[in-house]
C-alpha cells in the first residue's frame, strides 16, 4: 500500500511540472514572421495585442502600381483565420482566402501550403492610403501586425516659367521632368491642345526624345516655330499628375518695325492682314484721301 501511495504522489508531482514546463497558452499561440525586407521576425512569440506594444511596418506604394501587404504566420492551428481589416472604418477585407469587399481590388494571396498571407489591391488610388491590420484569433486573445500603407503620386514638371514667347521661325524647346516616381514611367506623352503630338506626322520638324535616368525627363522640339504652334501644352506619364504650359509665337514687334522707318521713305504697315504703301514725311499734318494709299502734306 505504501508503495503505490509513493507512485500516486510521483505521477502527481509530474503532472505539476507539465504547466510549468510547456505553458498550454503558449501552445495555442501562433507566431508571426514578417519580412519587410529588413530581417524577419522568425520564431519571436507574438506579444498581447494592443495599441502601446503592436508592432508597426511602413510600405510605399506608387498610385495606379498593384501593392502587396505580406503577414507571416506559423504555427497556425486549422481552427484559426488570418484576418485582414481596414483601420480607418474597421472593415474587415479578408477572412482567410476569402474576401469580404466589394471593392474587387481587394484580395488575398497564399502560396500553397506557405506561411505569409498576402493582401492584394490592385491599382492602388490614394484613398487607400492609411493602416491594415493583419490578425489571429485564438481562445487565449488577439494577436496582429500593423502596416502603415503611404501612396505615392509622380508629378510631372515643364522646367522654366508656365508662359513661353517664342519669334515665328524659331525653335521651341520644353523639357518635362517626372518627379517622386518609384517606377521609372516608359513613355511621357506630350499634348498639344489636347492633341498628343508624340506621334504626330503631319506638321514635320516635331521630335521628343526620352532620357531614362532618374529623374526620367522628356524633351519636346518643334523647329521652324509658327503662329498655329501657339496654344497650351502639357506632359504626362501615367498615374502621374500632368504639366501644363502656354506658348506664345509672334511675328514679330511691328513696332518697332514701323519706328524704324526713316521720314521721306516708303514702308510697308500691315492692315487687317494686307500690306499697304505708306509714305511717312516730316509735316504737322498727314491729310489721307479715303479709299487711297495717298498721303499729302500740308
Amino acid at each position: 500500500m505504501r508503495l503505490w501511495q509513493s507512485a500516486v504522489g510521483v505521477i502527481a508531482t509530474l503532472a505539476s511540472l507539465v504547466p510549468a514546463t510547456i505553458p498550454s497558452d503558449r501552445r495555442d499561440k501562433p507566431q508571426r514572421m514578417w519580412d519587410p525586407g529588413k530581417g524577419s521576425l522568425l520564431g519571436r512569440a507574438v506579444a498581447a495585442f494592443g495599441f502601446e506594444n503592436v508592432t508597426v511596418s511602413n510600405q510605399t506604394a506608387q498610385l495606379g502600381s498593384t501593392a502587396f501587404l505580406h503577414c507571416r504566420v506559423r504555427n497556425l492551428a486549422h481552427q484559426h483565420q488570418v484576418s485582414w481589416l481596414r483601420r480607418r472604418d474597421y472593415h474587415l477585407l479578408s477572412s482567410g482566402l476569402q474576401t469580404y469587399s466589394r471593392d474587387e481590388r481587394f484580395g488575398v494571396v497564399r502560396p500553397e501550403d506557405g506561411d505569409d498571407w498576402i493582401l492584394q489591391i490592385k491599382f492602388v488610388q490614394k484613398r487607400d492610403e492609411g493602416v491594415y491590420e493583419c490578425q489571429v484569433s485564438t481562445r487565449t486573445g488577439r494577436y496582429g501586425y500593423l502596416v502603415n500603407l503611404a501612396v505615392v503620386v509622380p508629378e510631372a514638371i515643364i522646367s522654366g516659367s508656365p508662359e513661353r514667347h517664342v519669334q515665328a521661325g524659331s525653335t521651341i524647346s520644353l523639357l518635362c521632368v517626372i518627379q517622386g516616381s518609384l517606377e521609372p514611367p516608359q513613355f511621357i506623352l506630350w499634348y498639344h491642345n489636347n492633341q498628343m503630338v508624340n506621334y504626330d506626322q503631319t506638321r514635320g520638324g516635331t521630335t521628343v526624345t526620352m532620357d531614362h535616368h532618374d529623374p526620367t525627363t522628356s524633351r519636346l522640339t518643334i523647329t521652324s516655330a509658327a503662329p498655329s504652334d501657339s496654344g497650351n501644352y502639357s506632359c504626362s506619364a501615367a498615374n502621374t499628375v500632368p504639366a501644363f504650359i502656354n506658348v506664345f509665337v509672334s511675328q514679330g514687334d511691328k513696332t518697332a518695325a514701323i519706328q524704324r522707318l526713316g521720314s521721306g521713305s516708303w514702308g510697308l504697315l500691315e492692315v487687317g492682314g494686307f500690306s499697304l504703301p505708306l509714305l511717312l514725311v516730316c509735316a504737322q499734318v498727314v491729310v489721307c484721301v479715303a479709299g487711297l494709299a495717298v498721303c499729302a502734306a500740308t
